[in-house]
């Protein structure tokens, strides 16, 4: 800020340099030589002008600052903890009861039942027996004699063909003749049969006859009985205790500083009031005016010059 307010007041500070400054004889070549009274006639005014000045003050500002700090935090325990409860529990009781039960006992009994009884019979039987009688008889035959039927084979195949040839030798036997008949002859037996009757007998039987009976019987119910049990818990308690903590905090600070301000301060200064050609080169009032911070005021120096050169020292 103090070096725009310089950078501002700089232009200024030149032109009201150069406005101040003494004519000299030789800056106008013309008048010089001449020896015209065309100096420039200055006059004195009052110029605002606004001048840096530091100055010391307090001022308030927020610093973040590290601070430790102590706190109540909770922790939790499990303290234990010893209730009583009400507890059903069943239990079997023995219960004696009376029961009729009914059973069966064998009584002898004479009953009357018919019941076919067996009786073996002899009945004569007549059969027809056969029988094979031989009825045959003897005759006398001629037969062969001599060494048989081996020893005729043995001459038919021996050396003496002749003899095969020749008839054997015969003798008369008794031989028999048989002559089978069967007779049938009438035969009678007595042949054992059985026979059932129907008769009439006592019977002893045992009948099972329905007692009555009671008897004890010992049962098991369950009966609810109330108890009281204990029992421990483990119930959640919050114990406080005091920890230590860091925290960042803002704090307002009072510091000295050094600032920068700009003040107005009236000077005087020396202006031309005539230029060369005698004319009145007044100041208005707006350049009378306070210069404020950048912004110069415009001031007549009295001569025009132009490309040409100064129209009254031909400068």
């Amino acid at each position: 800020m103090l070096m725009r307010s310089v950078r501002t007041l700089l232009p200024v500070g030149v032109v009201l340099a150069a406005l101040s400054a003494p004519a000299r004889g030789g800056d106008c070549g013309g008048c010089g030589e001449s020896g015209n009274p065309c100096g420039p006639v200055f006059k004195t005014v009052a110029v605002t002008e606004w001048v840096p000045e530091n100055y010391e003050t307090t001022r308030t500002v927020l610093k973040t600052v590290c601070a430790t700090e102590t706190y109540t935090a909770y922790r939790t325990e499990c303290v234990p903890e010893t209730r009583q409860r009400v507890v059903t529990v069943n239990k079997v009781v023995p219960v004696v009861t009376q029961r009729v039960c009914t059973e069966y006992t064998c009584v002898p009994t004479v009953e009357t039942r018919t019941v076919m009884k067996r009786v073996e019979v002899c009945t004569p039987v007549t059969t027809v027996r056969r029988k094979c009688v031989d009825m045959g008889h003897y005759e006398c035959r001629e037969v062969p004699c001599g060494d048989g039927v081996m020893g005729r084979l043995r001459k038919c195949f021996g050396h003496k063909k002749d003899d095969c040839c020749q008839p054997a030798p015969t003798k008369t036997v008794k031989v028999w003749v048989p002559n089978k008949v069967w007779i049938e002859t009438p035969v009678t037996k007595m042949v054992r049969s059985c026979q059932y009757v129907p008769s009439t007998v006592q019977v002893t039987v045992n009948r099972q006859v329905p007692v009555q009976k009671t008897y004890p019987v010992t049962t098991y119910q369950c009966v609810p009985e109330q108890t009281t049990q204990s029992y421990t818990v483990l119930v959640p308690h919050q114990v406080p205790y005091q920890a230590t903590r860091t925290v960042a905090r803002t704090v307002p600070v009072q510091e000295r500083v050094v600032l920068c301000r700009m003040v107005p301060r009236t000077v005087e200064k020396q202006v031309p009031s005539e230029d060369c050609d005698g004319q009145s080169a007044s100041i208005s009032a707006e350049h009378a005016a306070p210069v404020s911070a950048g912004h110069a005021a415009p001031i007549s120096t009295g001569h025009r010059h132009h490309r040409g050169g100064c129209r009254g020292c031909g400068r």
